[in-house]
């Protein structure tokens, strides 16, 4: 009796195994979702790490103590247009608020707002096995405001009021590579330049302190981008 039941159970193995092997004899890996269609999220990932980023949007200046300036990050969506085309779109949004009683002075109630839109425009050139590479454009905007209100134990507020901006742009060379299915890693290096407007900081008594403005121009390079597809 066992050994009719190892048989059988040895029988339907081998049988499942070579049904197995029919239904994928043609399969040769993961092919590039690329057509008219396709779309994924687009996230930033760092290997050897369990954690997935938001994707980089646009830059800011900010008008602290050194003018400086501040990277702006958000959620990312990629759409095929067509077989070649893909349009990418990152959007930020921020904002944070803060109050802090302090003794003998009064209260301070802080907020800041960030707002980003970045586009991506690439054509996909012709794949190869796994690997799809393209070329394209990239635009980037960001505006960062925030304000000060200083309220006293009369309840007079002053208020100080910051803003700052930034514009970029610039051409791109990436790929993605298809390793498995649904899920793809990439890369890219962009020529381009970056405006960072004039930050201001409006003061209670009506002057204004100007930050300088920044022009960058070069190349520059972006950490693994993971696109999960739906």
């Amino acid at each position: 009796m066992k050994t009719s039941m190892y048989a059988f159970a040895l029988f339907l193995l081998l049988g499942c195994t070579t049904l197995f092997s029919q239904v994928n004899s043609n399969y040769d890996g993961p092919k590039p979702e690329v057509y008219a269609g396709a779309k994924s999220f687009v996230f930033y990932y760092t290997p050897f790490q369990s954690n997935f980023e938001p994707v980089y949007v646009a830059t800011v200046s900010i008008p602290d103590e050194v003018f400086s300036s501040m990277s702006l990050y958000g959620a990312g969506f990629r759409y095929f247009v067509t077989n070649q085309i893909a349009l990418g779109f990152g959007v930020n949004f921020g904002t944070t608020s803060t109050d802090q009683d302090i003794e003998g002075v009064g209260t301070l109630n802080q907020s800041a707002t960030t707002i980003g839109v970045g586009i991506d425009a690439n054509y996909h050139l012709k794949s190869l096995y796994g690997i799809s590479p393209y070329l394209g454009v990239n635009v980037n905007f960001g505006t960062y405001s925030a304000s000060d209100d200083e309220i006293d134990e009369g309840n007079e507020i002053v208020t100080t009021d910051y803003s700052g901006s930034g514009f970029g742009a610039g051409f791109q060379f990436g790929f993605d590579w298809f390793f498995t299915e649904g899920i793809s890693l990439g890369g890219k290096y962009a020529l381009g330049f970056r405006s960072l407007g004039k930050s201001n900081i409006d003061l209670p008594d009506g002057d204004t302190v100007e930050g300088p403005s920044t022009t960058q121009f070069g190349i520059s390079t972006f950490s693994v981008i993971l696109n999960v597809h739906i």
